[in-house]
C-alpha cells in the first residue's frame, strides 16, 4: 500500500495523538500540513512533523484557498467548530477522520450525514473504544454467534475524581451553556456508540434517562468556604482542594495549565500557585457554578426487544469501564482496564444447564507505543484501520462510515430530552422530527 498523506486540522492534545501515528509509522502516513489558530500549538506541530512554512495555516479558509491535495484531513478541532469545519471539508471533497462528538446537536449531525452521503465523502468518527482490542474482540465473538442472540447489555463508566474535577467541575466542560452539551455527549458518547455498534442488528425503539448534579453544589460546601481554595479555611482538609489535586499532586497537568501560554515543563510551581488564585481551576469545587450532572443512567429498548442500560458516575476513586452482555447461549463480562473478559457458554451436553468459562486476555493485542496506545490501544488501532480504510477501502470490524455513528449520537440527544422532560422518548419519532 502506498503511503498516505494527511492534513492536521486542530493541533491540540487529541489532534497530536492521532497525527503522531505518522511518527511511529512513517512508511504508512505522513502529515503534510497543519491548520491551527493557536500560535504555540501551530509552531509545535510545524516542528513535530517537519513542515515547511507553506504547509502551515492559521485557519481552515486559508487552507482551503491553497487547494492542497491530501488523502484525508484529521479534524480535531473543538466540538463547537466541528460542524462548520466539517461541512467546508465535505464541500471541498476531502475524506475526513473526525474527532467525537460529531457535533453538539441533532440537526447539525444529520446535516453532516446528508452532505457526506451526497458528496461521496468518507467520514470516520473517532470512536476509539471500538478499536480497543477489548471491545473489538468482544464484537468479533458476538458476530461469530458464540453467545447466541443478545438479550441485554449492561455497561457503566466510572470517571476518576481528578479527571472529573479538572474537566467537569472546574474546567471548560463544567457548564452545558459554555460547552454546548451535557456529560453524556462529552464523556460517554463512546459508550452510547458501543451500545449501538455491539448490537447493530436492530434500531433503538425507546429511550429514558435519569440523572442530576448532587455532590458539587453550593448546599454541600463546608461553612465558611470561599470562592477560591487558596484562601479557604478548609484548604488543608478538603478532599477536593485545588492545591491538593492540581498543585501538590498535579494529577491533570495538560488541562490544568494549558491556559498559561507556556510549555508545561517551563512553568514553575510558584507560577502555578499564583495561577490558581484567579483561574477557574483554583475555584472551590462546590462553588464553581457548573451544572453538568455527576451521574446519569440511560435505558434503551431496541426494536427487536433487546434492552441496554448504561450508568455513568463522576468522581470515583478509580476510573473504569465495565460490560456485561447476556445472550441466549452464554454471556460476556469484563472490565476494559484489565484487558480481559470472561466468556461463559452454556453446556447442555448432559442435559445440565452448566457453563464453560474461558478468560480471554487481549493484553498482547494492545500495541504498546506509550502515548500511542491510549484508550486501551484504541488510539493506535483507529489510525491504523483508518489508513487501511481510506487507502484501500479495507474495513475492519471497527471501521464504519458516518451513517453508523448517527444512532449512538442520537441516543445521547434523546436521553437528554428524556432526562429533562422526565419522559420516555420514541427514538424513531425523535430522530425524524425537525
Amino acid at each position: 500500500m502506498k503511503k498516505l498523506t494527511a492534513i492536521l486540522l486542530g493541533a491540540g492534545n487529541r489532534g497530536l495523538v492521532y497525527a503522531d501515528y505518522a511518527i511511529s509509522n512513517p512508511e504508512r502516513l505522513e502529515i503534510t500540513g497543519v491548520v491551527e489558530i493557536n500560535k504555540e500549538n501551530r509552531e509545535e506541530a510545524k516542528r513535530r512533523y517537519s513542515l515547511p512554512d507553506r504547509a502551515v495555516f492559521k485557519c481552515i479558509d486559508e487552507f482551503l484557498k491553497a487547494n492542497i491535495e491530501c488523502d484525508f484531513v484529521i479534524n480535531a478541532t473543538m466540538d463547537e467548530a466541528h460542524y462548520e469545519t466539517t461541512m467546508k471539508l465535505i464541500d471541498a471533497g476531502y475524506d475526513i477522520l473526525l474527532e467525537k462528538p460529531v457535533t453538539n446537536n441533532k440537526k447539525e449531525l444529520l446535516d453532516i450525514q446528508r452532505a457526506a452521503n451526497e458528496k461521496g465523502v468518507k467520514i470516520v468518527v473517532c470512536h476509539v473504544l471500538r478499536y480497543a482490542p477489548f471491545y473489538r474482540t468482544i464484537k468479533e465473538t458476538i458476530n461469530e454467534g458464540v453467545i447466541g442472540k443478545i438479550l441485554t447489555i449492561e455497561m457503566n463508566e466510572h470517571v476518576w475524581i481528578a479527571h472529573f474535577l479538572d474537566s467537569f467541575v472546574r474546567g471548560k466542560w463544567s457548564s452545558e451553556a459554555e460547552c454546548g452539551s451535557g456529560f453524556l455527549l462529552q464523556k460517554s458518547c463512546h459508550d452510547t456508540d458501543l451500545i449501538c455498534w455491539l448490537h447493530n442488528d436492530s434500531e433503538p425503539k425507546r429511550v429514558s434517562s435519569f440523572g442530576s448534579r448532587s455532590l458539587f453544589i453550593k448546599a454541600n460546601a463546608p461553612a465558611g468556604a470561599t470562592e477560591y481554595c487558596y484562601n479557604c479555611p478548609h484548604n488543608s482538609t478538603c478532599l477536593y482542594s485545588a492545591q491538593k489535586v492540581h498543585l501538590e499532586q498535579d494529577l491533570m497537568p495538560f488541562q490544568t495549565w494549558m491556559g498559561m501560554g507556556k510549555q508545561i515543563e517551563e512553568i514553575t510551581k510558584e507560577e502555578k500557585a499564583e495561577y490558581l488564585k484567579h483561574s477557574r481551576y483554583g475555584k472551590c469545587a462546590f462553588n464553581s457554578g457548573g451544572d453538568i450532572v455527576d451521574r446519569q443512567t440511560l435505558n434503551v429498548e431496541f426494536e427487536d426487544g433487546v434492552t441496554a442500560v448504561f450508568t455513568m458516575v463522576g468522581g470515583t476513586s478509580k476510573a473504569g469501564r465495565y460490560l456485561h452482555i447476556v445472550g441466549s447461549h452464554g454471556e460476556i463480562e469484563g472490565h476494559l482496564e484489565s484487558n480481559e473478559f470472561a466468556l461463559r457458554v452454556f453446556d447442555r451436553s448432559e442435559g445440565k444447564y452448566t457453563y464453560n468459562e474461558e478468560i480471554v486476555n487481549v493484553a498482547d493485542r494492545v500495541k504498546n507505543h506509550s502515548k500511542y496506545a491510549g484508550h486501551g490501544g484504541g488510539d493506535y488501532l483507529l489510525m491504523s484501520d483508518t489508513v487501511d480504510y481510506i487507502g484501500e477501502g479495507k474495513a475492519s470490524v471497527s471501521v464504519t462510515d458516518i451513517n453508523d455513528s448517527v444512532n449512538g449520537h442520537c441516543l445521547v440527544f434523546a436521553a437528554e430530552k428524556a432526562r429533562k422532560q422526565v419522559a420516555v422518548i420514541d427514538f424513531k419519532e425523535f430522530k425524524n422530527e425537525n
